[in-house]
């Protein structure tokens, strides 16, 4: 397996750093928004179910998201070994970030923690909650060729969107279980200490 690449492409919550966002308290909200009883889990998947049923639901669901984002951004965690990932990275690469996160708190976050720089470009929520498409069009941003190209992420859902895609796929995983990834790492600063990552 090549670890050599051009373009690399990271998911922020949960890979490159902790948001602490109260999610049972969104979820909460929301329901009690949208009067439904679904479980949002998986989240944007129940978000988008509704926003098909009735597209005026999606303005006040995403407020109330930003809100609970809000209160967390100041509390957002650097992973360790992010920051030594990412210079290490940036010096071979060009690199993208993708975010389930809305704008407002991706760019709060990133310039807190002093991450911007990193980035030649970065999609939210508001250009798709699809993690598909989100990293297509990161991808396209970047003028990566797929080939030369591979993705960091923490979830199932990242693994699908690569394979998707057709690129190569880097799992950071504190779970025990082991999904079929390219190569899975249980910690950051393990990945940022690996072949992918050091020349």
């Amino acid at each position: 397996m090549r670890t050599d690449a051009s373009y690399c492409v990271f998911d922020m919550d949960g890979t490159l750093i902790s948001l602490p966002v109260e999610w049972d308290r969104v979820r909460e909200d929301l329901r009690a928004l949208t009067g439904t009883g679904l479980a949002f889990n998986p989240f944007f998947l129940d978000v988008q179910t509704l926003v098909a049923r009735d597209p005026a639901l999606l303005a006040p669901m995403l407020r109330t998201i930003d809100r609970y984002e809000a209160l967390a951004a100041p509390r957002a965690r650097l992973e360790e070994g992010a920051r030594d990932a990412l210079s290490a990275l940036s010096r071979k690469a060009r690199l993208s970030l993708v975010t389930m996160q809305g704008r407002a708190a991706c760019d709060a976050i990133l310039e807190r923690l002093e991450l911007r720089a990193f980035f030649a470009t970065r999609f939210t929520r508001e250009d798709s909650m699809d993690r598909r498409a989100q990293l297509g069009a990161a991808l396209e941003s970047l003028g990566a060729a797929k080939d030369d190209s591979f993705f960091v992420g923490d979830r199932i859902n990242d693994l699908d969107a690569a394979r998707a895609v057709g690129v190569r796929f880097v799992m950071v995983r504190k779970r025990p279980d082991s999904p079929p990834a390219d190569a899975l790492f249980r910690s950051l600063a393990e990945f940022a200490r690996s072949p992918w990552v050091r020349d």
